[in-house]
């Protein structure tokens, strides 16, 4: 349900740019960094917090100049698809909020009761990561469509080129 547009393959590219951070941002910083960090989380626990400040880092990057974009000269294609990655990211951030909210405070109940290491694990794995990776597998197939809806000169339905028109008769 997309409808199809000329572009030229420099719009295709600009248009791909804030997909592919997003991506980058998914799967590297979420995943790759993740793991590592993770390995050597008993020496080293605060390691683990590279990963949410980064991201936190590349989604503000992306909704911030998804705005600047939406002011620019920029052609219709590329900023309909900054919104697109703007709106995505804006959802993630709420995401990845929620889910340092939901470890933070399982750390902390974990400490204040005094539950074993198996117990805290249990609880921040199941409670709060659990449902965050599930999500980060949806964002990434999400984001892989984008790209390939960017690079194929695609935007979904909703998104309709303003007629000169239109245009002309707002203030």
């Amino acid at each position: 349900m997309s409808q199809q547009l000329e572009i030229s393959t420099a719009e295709s590219t600009r248009a791909k740019w804030p997909h592919e951070i997003f991506l980058i941002n998914l799967v590297f910083n979420h995943i790759l960094v993740f793991a590592s960090t993770f390995g050597v989380f008993s020496t080293f626990p605060l390691m683990v917090l590279i990963v949410p400040i980064t991201s936190f880092a590349i989604t503000g990057y992306i909704i911030i100049k998804g705005k600047q974009i939406a002011k620019s000269d920029e052609t219709f294609f590329v900023k309909s698809h900054w919104d697109i990655a703007a709106k995505r990211n804006n959802h993630f951030m709420w995401l990845l909020s929620i889910t340092c909210v939901m470890v933070g405070g399982g750390f902390w109940l974990s400490h204040a009761m005094g539950w074993s290491k198996i117990a805290t694990i249990a609880l921040i794995g199941g409670v709060g990561l659990l449902p965050f990776m599930v999500s980060l597998l949806v964002l990434i197939v999400l984001g892989n469509d984008s790209m390939y809806q960017a690079r194929h000169g695609k935007l979904p339905k909703r998104y309709t080129e303003p007629t000169p028109s239109t245009e002309s008769s707002q203030p």
